[in-house]
């Protein structure tokens, strides 16, 4: 059967993918599948042996089987190799069809009878590569990308191609050959990664779309892949048996007919079991480093699996001193029970007020797992001493002519951005303040640590009180006012008292606008308050409307 894809055939020939492009995947068949595994794939802590690729030994070259250099390319991983239901030059970009198979019309070979399970439906073209591997440590992890030409037309249409990775072994009990189970599962599910299972509206974080082929120029198609979808990177991961024999069985087909090839990336050198523990030292400033009394850290020991119940042991070391420097201590063991794969715990320095300079703490982490391989890990952070805040501030002395002036602090030290809190309101390093009254205004200055400081900047309007005895409101225009000297622009309080001590006047902000209010001559007494004034201003004065 063929079936035709948008306006693009369902198959073309592999040199049309090749025209006119200035960056591409490039893949290469020439080497052994045995070549694949054990010099590109192959990462650490893994022995491998009886390579083997559709049943056929392993010292051959196959058409399915190749090496990927996607430098100029969008995969998700550099290097790798590539397994295809049709020939791996099927992958070769630019985008330029919607629907590609190679050869032509398909392999037609045979598929396979756990990837007929997985995508429910008959398989064809099957590239099978099966391995026995011996694992160091008790977990194995790899990349990979899964990419098709069946994207998007033919999501659920009955076309689902598909692969698997069918581990096998101690331990292992799952519903394929060998009581293998498969781990080529979407992250966090049971669900097997596949067309059907993978794409913009199921699981849609994981797909990444690369055009449908159809629309010159196709070199904007910036994946630079033939495959009209692909996952993003994912890893294969299981627990298992550290020095234990078990096989792997890494296949792909098309499934429903034998055209529109479909491709899976294994990213190079990430096929792996390390024994490893690892720590990470998290701080809460952005330099990595711990400030006394300030910024803390979390430090984290990990390891790849969590199948054992493990103990690691801690040396500490550093300049810092255990307990004393930082707490809590750090413990000399840390056990991970089965099932857990990390541990966690902070450390907060303690500020001393001492000036030490930087003290290290030096963190080394071992592990011996069942098989007697040791694994070793070291990482160190600083501990520095918190700067003290310097403020800088200066007093300021006026000559009664200015209304406003402007005063500043200086800062610097502290941890992190500094923040500004004047007793004005004012968040900025200046500030305007009255220039006519005489008073005292508060800066705070505090750093990320919450440390402060404050300071009082002094501000002398050079206005100085003076009160008359006497004054004449009788309108001929000298004299005709209560008049108080360095009165003007304060905030102040004027009250005049009779004899009786009764008030027969009283102002707020007085501005010197009182004339006697047709009281009768005589004397009369005077309190006055001004603001930022410590002072109480008091005495007499006295009316002559007949005087001058």
């Amino acid at each position: 059967m063929m079936r035709m894809k948008g306006r693009g055939a369902a198959f073309v020939l592999a040199c049309t993918m090749l025209t006119g492009v200035q960056a591409q995947l490039v893949v290469n068949n020439t080497f052994t599948v045995t070549d694949l595994v054990q010099n590109v794939l192959l990462g650490g802590g893994v022995t491998v042996s009886n390579v083997t690729f559709n049943g056929l030994p392993g010292n051959q070259v196959y058409i399915q089987a190749g090496t990927f250099d996607a430098t100029n390319a969008q995969v998700g991983m550099q290097q790798g190799i590539l397994l295809c239901s049709g020939d791996v030059n099927i992958a070769v970009g630019p985008n330029n069809n919607s629907g590609s198979t190679l050869p032509l019309g398909g392999l037609n070979t045979a598929g396979d009878v756990d990837l007929d399970a997985v995508s429910s439906s008959g398989t064809n073209d099957a590239a099978v590569l099966e391995f026995d591997f011996i694992p160091a440590g008790d977990s194995l992890s790899f990349n990979y990308v899964f990419a098709s030409e069946e994207y998007l037309e033919y999501v659920n249409a009955g076309y689902n191609d598909v692969f698997g990775f069918f581990l096998s072994g101690p331990g292992i009990n799952g519903p394929f050959t060998n009581n293998a189970t498969n781990i080529a599962l979407i992250p966090n599910t049971s669900t097997p990664v596949s067309i059907d299972n993978v794409n913009t509206g199921s699981f849609p974080q994981y797909y990444v779309d690369n055009g449908d082929g159809f629309t010159p120029p196709y070199d904007t198609d910036q994946q630079y892949i033939q495959f009209d979808g692909r996952t993003a990177v994912l890893t294969a991961f299981s627990l298992v048996q550290c020095g234990q024999s078990y096989h792997l069985k890494i296949a792909i087909a098309d499934a429903g007919d034998a055209i529109l090839d479909s491709g899976v990336f294994l990213e190079a050198g990430s096929f792996s079991s390390p024994n490893a523990v690892s720590i990470d030292i998290e701080t809460e400033s952005s330099d990595g480093t711990m400030t006394e009394g300030c910024t803390n850290a979390t430090f984290t020991i990990s390891r790849p699996g969590s199948a054992d119940n493990i103990d690691i042991t801690i040396t500490v070391g550093g300049t810092a001193t255990n307990g004393t420097d930082y707490a809590p201590a750090l413990p000399t063991t840390i056990n991970l029970p089965s099932g857990q794969t990390s541990v966690s715990f902070p450390v907060n320095p303690v500020e001393d007020n001492l000036a030490e300079g930087p003290e290290s703490i030096v963190l080394t982490a071992m592990y011996v797992n069942a098989c007697g391989d040791t694994s070793i890990s070291v990482d160190s952070v600083l501990i520095v001493d918190h700067v003290p805040i310097v403020l800088q501030t200066e007093d300021l002395v006026l000559d009664c002519t200015q209304d406003s002036v402007l005063v500043t602090a200086l800062a610097s030290g502290g941890y992190g951005a500094l923040s500004y809190m004047w007793s004005t309101g004012s968040t900025q390093p200046t500030t305007w303040v009255p220039g006519l009254i005489t008073a005292d205004h508060t800066i705070t200055v505090t750093d990320e640590c919450n440390k402060a400081v404050s300071d009082v900047v002094s501000v002398e309007s050079g206005c100085e009180i003076i009160i008359p005895n006497v004054f004449s409101p009788n309108g001929d225009g000298k004299n005709d006012y209560f008049v108080i000297e360095g009165i003007t622009g304060t905030r102040n309080t004027v009250k005049i008292f009779n004899r009786w001590g009764r008030i027969v006047y009283e102002a707020t902000n007085y501005r010197n606008q009182w004339d006697g209010d047709n009281l009768s001559d005589g004397t009369y007494f005077y309190e006055v308050l001004v603001e930022g004034d410590p002072k109480t201003y008091t005495g007499h004065v006295t009316i002559l409307k007949n005087g001058r």
